[in-house]
């Protein structure tokens, strides 16, 4: 049995876009397209392939797609899960895409490719063509001749600055090639063709690879070129980036080989220590911070340390000395180390971080090629009024807020069904008041017509609360399904002992209360009205604050759409 390469590209989804209005709101039409220009496979896949038209608009009624399928023969070349060359799909309402098959029918002739032209002729209902209406669909023939997929043999490789011997990179095929062709590489990295390497036989870092016919593999040599300077290691990194004739790129088709500086510097060469700790309590007072030195100097030596970061001038000093700030290391040294004071101060603040950098080095020692920055946080041990506040207008996604969002195990329905940052302007509460339009939030959307049925149940978790005593928490929260649709229970919870593992123990939560859109439509709140959710409790120790929204989605209770926004923590 002959080896045949599999072509598999991949099919770009319609993304899912969030459905801001109601069922009865259905009065929008949607454009079909496909997502792609064109599409490949080979004549033995075993798999059908999807073929998917995206549907730009959410709030539609629906309608249908003829589909027409012209070039090569039916039952002969291919076959549709719709059983014919010429079909009519149905496109339920609010559906995003829609989607058929095709699967080629394998044979042992050698032939030419097989081109299918997929038509959108006409549309009805609550569609209308889009811009793309047609797909070209390529069936590669599987017999001789043989076509050879082609990638580098490793991913990585090195070779020393004086070596005397080239470096031979292998670039094996999956199969031979019947009728050989060209590989056209390319070259980057920060080592210069003609300075640092050379590759034989061609005279650019850009080059074709011939292969004849027959051959079961390809190879090039590059050439380190050798110099008595004292810099860092050079990599140059070489793509495949086209094939001509009986060849076709595989999957590796990228390696990065290594230069290894040989030369020594003439001095020692100093770098601050691995070891160093990054991070200080603001009230450590004096750390020290140790460099390495390569071996012991022969002179003195004056090193200039330069400072930048979020940390201000008055946030710490070197023993009274501001930055840029030179010390001695004396002759017939081995080690060194700098002091450094943090200032203790009242202010309320986030951490801040000090990036120290070794600017100049002269007299006995050169600087090192390992590390030349140091980033040390410094980390604020002051109280708030409140502890923590979250519009989310400040952050770029729900990591860069420190949330926290899982699923529970009661959860069977896709694991993309989180809360999450979503932008969506004029939707959200003001800090201030909750009246207010804001731009961003937390988002947790679910509809059955979309994902079936099953059970809702997923959790965000806010960061750390560093308070006790007597608090307020304080939430924002919005429904947009109504409750005809939307009976999900979201309860609020605190934890004194939750590691933070995004694992959840029911025993590690108390629930602080509970919310409902029936509730909330009952005390006059439509649909984006928001409440400000206050709850009292009196921790004994550093806690956590968790959102749950859990909900049965069946025939009856089909949507269920919560917003959340503007976490604050009052003692």
């Amino acid at each position: 049995m002959k080896i045949r390469p599999l072509l598999f590209l991949a099919i770009a989804m319609i993304g899912f876009l969030s459905c801001e209005e109601d069922d009865e709101n259905l009065n929008e039409i949607g454009n079909v397209s496909f997502s792609l220009d064109q599409l490949t496979e080979v004549e033995n896949a075993t798999n059908a392939l999807a073929i998917n038209m995206g549907i730009d608009s959410f709030n539609h009624s629906g309608g249908t797609i003829d589909v027409v399928i012209t070039g090569g023969d039916y039952g002969t070349d291919y076959e549709t899960s719709s059983g014919s060359a010429n079909f009519t799909l149905d496109v339920a309402q609010q559906s995003l895409v829609s989607t058929f098959s095709i699967i080629p029918i394998d044979n042992d002739i050698i032939e030419p490719n097989t081109v299918l032209t997929i038509t959108l002729s006409a549309v009805s209902g609550a569609l209308e063509l889009g811009e793309n209406t047609t797909l070209s669909f390529t069936i590669l023939d599987n017999d001789d001749p043989l076509i050879a997929m082609v990638g580098f043999e490793s991913e990585t490789g090195q070779t020393e600055e004086n070596s005397s011997n080239p470096l031979m990179i292998n670039i094996p095929f999956n199969q031979a090639t019947t009728d050989g062709g060209t590989i056209t590489v390319s070259s980057s990295g920060d080592a210069i063709y003609g300075t640092d390497y050379t590759v034989n036989g061609q005279n650019s870092e850009n080059f074709n690879v011939t292969v004849p016919a027959g051959a079961t593999s390809a190879s090039f040599e590059i050439q380190a070129i050798d110099n008595s300077d004292f810099e860092a290691n050079k990599t140059v990194s070489f793509s495949l980036d086209d094939t001509s004739g009986g060849l076709s790129l595989g999957v590796d088709t990228q390696t990065t080989i290594t230069i290894i500086n040989d030369d020594s510097p003439p001095n020692p060469v100093i770098d601050f220590s691995g070891s160093n700790t990054l991070a200080y309590n603001e009230d450590t007072g004096v750390i020290t911070l140790n460099f390495d030195i390569s071996q012991m100097t022969t002179a003195d030596a004056t090193i200039e340390l330069t400072t930048s970061g979020s940390a201000d001038v008055g946030d710490f000093n070197f023993n009274g000395s501001t930055s840029p700030y030179s010390f001695v290391i004396p002759s017939g040294s081995t080690t060194a180390s700098v002091d450094i004071t943090i200032v203790d101060d009242e202010d309320i603040e986030s951490d801040e971080t000090i990036i120290l950098d070794i600017t100049s080095v002269l007299g006995g020692l050169d600087a090192g090629l390992n590390l030349q920055q140091q980033t040390i946080t410094i980390i604020d041990n002051d109280n708030a009024g409140f502890n923590y506040v979250e519009t989310f207008e400040t952050v770029a996604d729900l990591d860069a807020a420190g949330f926290q969002a899982f699923l529970l195990p009661t959860q069977d329905l896709p694991a993309s069904k989180l809360f999450k940052y979503n932008m969506n302007g004029g939707k959200y509460a003001d800090v201030d008041d909750v009246t207010q339009d804001s731009d961003t939030g937390l988002v947790v959307f679910y509809n059955i017509t979309q994902n079936g049925e099953g059970t809702l149940d997923n959790v965000v978790v806010t960061p750390q609360m560093q308070v006790t005593g007597d608090v307020d928490v304080s939430i924002d929260v919005a429904y947009s399904q109504a409750p005809n649709v939307n009976n999900a229970t979201i309860t609020f919870y605190y934890s004194e002992t939750y590691d933070g593992s995004q694992t959840w123990n029911e025993s590690d939560w108390i629930s602080m209360g509970t919310e409902t859109a029936a509730a909330m439509e009952a005390e006059g709140l439509g649909t984006l009205d928001y409440k400000r959710k206050v709850m009292s409790i009196n921790p004994n120790a550093d806690f956590y604050v968790a959102v749950r929204v859990n909900q049965t989605m069946d025939a009856t209770f089909t949507k269920t759409q919560w917003r959340l926004d503007n976490f604050k923590v009052i003692n």
